[in-house]
């Protein structure tokens, strides 16, 4: 989950199509970062200037991200092929994105 207001969120954001989705490209993984309280026109408009490609998800009235937080953005859940959620990170620091990473390497396997 994310906002484009959310400063931790752009940073992570640009670390994605070269760490993520160009990483698992051609395997069993989907990446699908799910903007929290923000309209399409917003989201459009932000995926545009900063050139994203990948795609988003909308969840402009938190139905979804309320099932799984309450508060604190960027939040990363990696779901396991069983469906289970295996990783959990709230906030953004480059040592955890890169054991996010990892955890999604092992998962792919």
């Amino acid at each position: 989950f994310w906002a484009t207001w959310c400063p931790p969120c752009r940073e992570e954001l640009t670390r994605v199509q070269k760490d993520i989705i160009a990483r698992f490209a051609g395997q069993d993984f989907v990446f699908l970062p799910i903007s929290r309280g923000e309209e399409y026109q917003t989201v459009a408009a932000f995926r545009k200037r900063m050139g994203y490609t990948f795609p988003m998800g909308l969840d402009p009235k938190q139905t979804i991200y309320k099932k799984y937080a309450s508060n604190y953005i960027p939040r990363n859940f990696v779901v396991g092929k069983d469906g289970k959620v295996i990783y959990v990170s709230v906030g953004y620091e480059p040592k955890e994105f890169a054991e996010m990473v990892e955890v999604i390497e092992k998962a792919v396997k």
